[in-house]
């Protein structure tokens, strides 16, 4: 499982913490995820962070338009996506998730102030499925990444995995 450190803001008393999700022109941020005080967890040092992908956990929009991860049964957040090469602009699309079946919360990366170095593609997919299987271009490379609920990932590179699907034992 991956970490991801939280940024708080104090407010009468109480703690709000949030992630500043993506780093785009400029270092422009792609969205703000508020993040529900009960999935927060803290390193030996008293860092606050989540992990992801999150377990029993939803990504809800409130009536304001914030996005705020939420504890709810059943559900998972994965961050997945790819990295890009030197220079280039990575992609990928969700394979096998029909409409409804998962919210998708794309950001980007930018690997200088305004991306000439590289800017990769990445979303959090707030779903109900114990899996997320992608398609991936990373600019010099190609493959096929599914993520699963425990954080492990497994990956095939340089393959069209749907053209040699009748060739799997």
């Amino acid at each position: 499982m991956a970490r991801s450190y939280l940024e708080v803001k104090e407010f009468e008393g109480r703690k709000y913490y949030y992630l500043d999700v993506g780093s785009g022109w400029h270092g422009e941020v792609s969205f703000r995820l508020w993040v529900n005080a009960k999935l927060v967890k803290f390193n030996e040092s008293g860092e606050a962070y989540v992990e992801f992908p999150a377990q029993n956990a939803r990504i809800v929009k409130t009536e304001k338009g914030n996005l705020v991860l939420r504890p709810e049964e059943g559900w998972f957040v994965y961050d997945v996506g790819i990295g890009a090469d030197y220079r280039e602009t990575s992609t990928f699309k969700l394979i096998g998730i029909a409409e409804g079946e998962a919210d998708i919360y794309p950001y980007e990366i930018y690997h200088s102030p305004v991306g000439s170095l590289g800017i990769s593609n990445y979303a959090l997919v707030s779903t109900q499925l114990k899996k997320i299987k992608i398609e991936w271009d990373s600019g010099c490379a190609r493959g096929v990444s599914v993520y699963y609920p425990d954080g492990s990932i497994e990956e095939v590179d340089n393959v069209d995995i749907e053209e040699l699907e009748g060739d799997a034992l």
